[in-house]
């Protein structure tokens, strides 16, 4: 259920996640990282992450529609403010797709899952202050993507 609820925050589908949570099995199938792994929900966890950024990278598609179980709770928006909000939400996921591996998995984990440095320490296997420096460079680089994004005209314009 856990990793469901995080392919469809991943990937603001919920028509792809179906098919995203069938592929996941049938890698974790076939991996040999499963099976040796110290803790096989995180191999599981972060092997649905890059699937997820995987497909976002496949797909770069406007999303028409949206489940409002993906969205951050929030005080009964209107339909310009959800607009708005998916369009941010949207960019913001296009720019962690471009940081490396480990500082989109530090980056998921925290700040749309919620965990805290201790837990993505201990399924990672890092030291929680190393995963905190990882975390602020991310979020540093994912500043300056976002702001670059922002100063470059977009296709619409």
């Amino acid at each position: 259920m856990r990793l469901h609820a995080l392919l469809a925050r991943l990937t603001l589908s919920q028509d792809a996640v179906g098919d995203l949570m069938q592929e996941l099995c049938l890698r974790l199938c076939q991996s040999r990282g499963l099976d040796r792994a110290k803790d096989p929900f995180a191999y599981a966890y972060r092997a649905a992450i890059n699937l997820a950024f995987e497909w976002r990278k496949k797909t770069r598609l406007k999303l028409e529609s949206l489940d409002e179980d993906c969205l951050p709770v929030q005080d009964s928006p209107g339909p310009l403010a959800t607009m708005i909000q998916v369009e941010q939400l949207q960019q913001v996921l296009d720019a962690t797709s471009r940081l490396s591996r480990l500082a989109r998995e530090v980056v998921v984990m925290h700040y749309i899952e919620q965990e805290s440095y201790e837990e993505i320490g201990r399924r990672l296997d890092k030291k929680p202050q190393y995963l905190r420096s990882v975390s602020a460079k991310a979020l540093a680089r994912l500043r300056r993507l976002l702001a670059a994004d922002k100063s470059r005209p977009s296709e619409k314009e």
